[in-house]
């Protein structure tokens, strides 16, 4: 075979010439290029030999570049579908091969869809199905994924029809439900009418009855032209009245709450505006031309046009599209995109666009970390200090510090603010000891100055309630206002160093003491007892002794304190009576003097000088 093909490709040199002359001319363009005689195409006349010229083995006689095309490759896909339906055939006689059940020669009894037949085809001949069509389709890539193909628009006419059918089926229950409606509204008004005729007539009757007169008939005319006004006024009211109750708007099958569109003009239809009127535009919130600036194009106002009012006036209206981006989500997408940028610059791979999810899982798990981190170096220390019991403050320390800005003066009464609420006793309150009937501390003794119990005038705490008559009482309580007003005696004036407020007052009367006395008590009102601080008549005799007393005291407390000693031990502070270091008297109070001067001969830890005295 070889051997005759390379005879036949053999040629003479004459021929040889001739070929390579019409080569030439083809190459100058002179001569018409080959043409491929499978695909119809011009061949390039540039191209080389080796490629234009076929291999031997392939026996190609006639010009082409069907060889240069790959042996194996597959030819184009279609996107047309399966023909649905059968050819129509009719077949009498049952064909050798064909389906047993059915009788079809396109098919098997295996493979047939068809109810199985108690007497197949096969048996009887009869009621031979046809055939189907058989259709290979080499699908393309476009035409297996493509999920319109073998789409047919005629079967979309079920689907329309369907819908028609229901749409006059809502017509047709509407109409016939309007209908019913107003024949309803004809009956009722019919019966109105007879209703008021018959009104009328019991009228007339009753108004022929009271003027005596049962035949007359005068004014039947008058009084049926009135009543006819009546008659007609009404009946337009209710025509109107229908008209309303008949504009009214039609809802779909389903009995959906969503208008539609009605082609019947006595139906009224609605059309909703979205938008809200009420809304204020941002260029109107501030009409002053030194404001926030307006973009009209983007329509975007990023400062506060309500910059100069406090928050509590400016409530819930605009403050800017800078306002906006820092509330809400925006700080933790800020925090998201720094922490995306930290890791790139790490090392990292992350993008908090291109893998949002990635991202943000990794930002969370970070954040775990440094939060279990910082836990464990607090668990370690608690472990090796100890001290857990500390870290949690008590509720009462918590809820009892606030920003509330409260001004005291110097005796702590309140100048500014709100007055602070009195903290509940930690001691248990309105318990009865023993069998009082009164609490501990109801009842004060103005003779021996101790608490007691009311029930019982007793001023020990776990003695035996013996219940006094009413008689006793109002004679004790007679004595102890007797004991209350007797004039006290002066008290001898002690040394210097007994204390600030032990002065020698023999020269003043008890009834002055009594006066100042009584002035200090009108104005007990402050926390402490007293108002030393407003009274502003000071005897300076008085005030002068008070101040050298104390000057002494100060430099005996000094002299011992040089010395090693002390004024009081701690076995004398805890004996000395309550109203040990009084004033004037024992029972008496600090006087105005004294107070002054122990203000002026005090001295202050952050007086830079004290440590010169």
């Amino acid at each position: 075979m070889a051997s005759s093909a390379v005879a036949d490709s053999f040629t003479t040199r004459e021929d040889a010439k001739k070929q390579k002359a019409l080569q030439e001319a083809r190459a100058a363009g002179t001569a018409a290029p080959e043409t491929d005689e499978f695909t119809g195409k011009m061949i390039n006349p540039h191209n080389p030999e080796f490629i234009t010229k076929a291999p031997w083995y392939l026996n190609q006689d006639r010009p082409s570049l069907r060889h240069h095309q790959a042996w194996n490759t597959k030819s184009m896909g279609t996107k047309d579908w399966y023909i649905r339906g059968t050819k129509g055939d009719v077949k009498t006689k049952f064909i050798k091969g064909a389906c047993e059940n059915c009788g079809a020669t396109t098919h098997t009894k295996k493979d047939c869809v068809e109810r199985p037949r108690a007497i197949t085809a096969k048996q009887n001949g009869k009621n031979l199905m046809p055939d189907e069509y058989i259709t290979e389709l080499n699908l393309d890539y476009d035409g297996k994924r493509d999920r319109w193909n073998g789409f047919q628009a005629d079967d979309y006419k079920q689907v329309i029809e369907e819908w028609e059918r229901v749409e006059a089926e809502r017509r047709r229950v509407k109409a016939a439900e309007m209908e019913e409606r107003a024949k309803l509204k004809e009956r009722l008004k019919a019966q109105k009418k007879l209703l008021k005729k018959k009104r009328k007539q019991r009228r007339r009757q009753l108004r022929r009855q009271a003027e005596g007169r049962d035949d007359d008939d005068t004014d039947t005319g008058d009084s049926d032209t009135g009543d006819s006004d009546t008659d007609t006024d009404t009946d337009s009211d209710s025509e109107a009245s229908d008209d309303e109750d008949l504009g009214e708007k039609l809802k779909d099958f389903d009995k959906s709450t969503s208008t539609v569109a009605a082609k019947d003009d006595k139906l009224r239809t609605t059309t909703r505006n979205l938008r809200i009127r009420e809304d204020t535009a941002k260029y109107l919130l501030n009409l002053d031309v030194n404001s926030a600036y307006y973009d009209p194009k983007s329509r975007s106002m990023r400062q506060d046009p309500l910059a100069h009012l406090k928050d509590e006036e400016k409530g819930t209206a605009f403050r800017g599209d800078n306002f906006l981006r820092q509330s809400g989500d925006s700080k933790q997408l800020t925090e998201l995109m720094c922490f995306a940028w930290d890791s790139y610059k790490h090392g990292e791979k992350i993008h908090d666009t291109a893998q949002p999810t990635q991202a943000l899982k990794m930002f969370e798990v970070y954040k775990n970390r440094a939060t279990n981190l910082k836990d464990q170096q607090q668990k370690e220390l608690m472990d090796k200090y100890g001290g857990q019991e500390h870290m949690e403050a008590p509720r009462e320390l918590i809820f009892s510090q606030n920003e509330n800005y409260v001004e005291y003066a110097r005796d702590g009464r309140v100048l500014k603010g709100q007055e602070r609420a009195l903290t509940k006793s930690k001691y248990e309150e309105d318990v009865l000891v023993g069998n009082h009937s009164s609490v501990w501390g109801s009842w004060f003794c103005t003779v021996t100055g101790r608490f007691g119990f009311a029930c019982c005038h007793q001023t020990m705490k776990n003695s035996y309630c013996v219940p006094i008559k009413k008689g006793d009482a109002e004679a004790i309580e007679a004595g102890e206002e007797a004991e209350a007003e007797r004039p006290q005696e002066a008290v001898p004036a002690l040394d210097d160093g007994a204390g600030v407020g032990d002065l020698d007052l023999t020269g003043d009367s008890p009834a002055t003491a009594s006066r100042e006395a009584s002035k200090l008590s009108e104005k007990r009102t402050s926390a402490f007892g007293h108002v030393l601080e407003e009274v502003e008549e000071l005897d300076t005799t008085r005030l002068s002794a008070a101040v050298e007393s104390a000057k002494k005291k100060q430099k005996l407390e000094r002299k011992e304190a040089r010395d090693g000693k002390r004024g009081l031990t701690l076995d004398d502070e805890r004996n000395r009576g309550y109203n040990a270091v009084t004033g004037e008297g024992l029972n008496d109070e600090i006087s105005p003097e004294e107070y002054e001067a122990y203000r002026l001969t005090r001295q202050r830890a952050d007086d830079p000088m004290a440590q010169f005295m």
